[in-house]
């Protein structure tokens, strides 16, 4: 399998126990060329506080080590960071990245009001088209504040749990209905350079598509952006490269002939 795996979380994240070792272990027996680390940062987590604090010295320490034993020519380990973006944040996250080294910065959007999109509370007293329109408001809200980022990460990444917490029919994004919202923030990140992530994690939730949906990346595409990186959201080895082969087909049929996989915050090309 000819693919970088450029979204992975491994033991360093609050929410994974898998060792990193075993990631990159796995991700050699299945034959991609890469992957990248990108273990979260979610400072001021309010539903959890410091669940998802990162040691970064150990984390350069281990990835770096793990690095020089396990790279070959024909396999590269990079390191990067998923940022929980905030916009409280944004001064913190310029001196972070100013102090240390990263191959690739997804920038995410997980925290909402306080509230993850994750648990049930921040749906409360919301029908989906509200719950889902804030989501949106808040991405272009913490983009402007910051984005010193490579890609988007998962961008309609509350649509996984409005289908879990509404139904499958209620909670389907409706691209028409959100259309105003979506379009401005995909004007945002191809004026700004910025990648738009296809995230196969949305597999594991019983979904068909990606995050963000096909109809989301078409009319990316639509507006002139090319830039896409590619990552299974993996917190265990069973989901690593998860459906790439599917969603790589389905990208070409809209119009892309490429991914990106960044080394040292540059973009490199490669064929889809």
């Amino acid at each position: 399998m000819d693919y970088f795996d450029c979204h992975m979380h491994s033991s360093f994240s609050g929410d994974s126990e898998t060792p990193p070792k075993e990631m990159i272990e796995e991700a050699k027996r299945r034959g991609l060329s890469g992957i990248c680390f990108t273990d979260h940062l979610d400072l001021d987590y309010k539903p959890s506080p410091h669940l998802f604090d990162l040691d970064l010295e150990r984390y350069e320490t281990t990835i770096r080590s793990l690095i020089k034993e396990y790279s070959t020519p024909g396999f590269i380990i990079l390191k990067g960071l998923e940022l929980g973006l905030k916009p409280t944040l944004s001064a913190t996250h310029r001196s972070i990245l100013s102090k240390n080294d990263f191959d690739f910065v997804i920038g995410s959007v997980h925290v909402i009001d306080d509230m993850d999109p994750y648990y049930p509370e921040y749906y409360d007293f919301k029908t989906p088209l509200e719950a889902y329109e804030r989501y949106f408001s808040c991405v272009l809200e913490n983009l402007k504040a910051f984005h010193d980022i490579d890609s988007l990460g998962h961008l309609d990444y509350v649509c996984r749990y409005g289908m879990r917490h509404y139904g499958k029919n209620e909670g389907a994004l409706s691209f028409d209905d959100l259309s105003e919202s979506i379009e401005v923030v995909l004007q945002f990140i191809i004026k700004n350079d910025i990648a738009l992530e296809v995230n196969t994690g949305s597999f594991r939730y019983d979904m068909t598509e990606p995050n963000p949906s096909y109809r989301i990346v078409q009319r990316y595409h639509e507006m002139g952006g090319r830039m896409l990186t590619l990552g299974a959201d993996a917190h265990d080895t069973k989901t690593i490269a998860d459906h790439f082969e599917e969603v790589a087909e389905r990208l070409k049929g809209i119009g892309f002939k490429s991914y990106l996989v960044y080394e040292k915050r540059r973009p490199v090309e490669r064929p889809l």
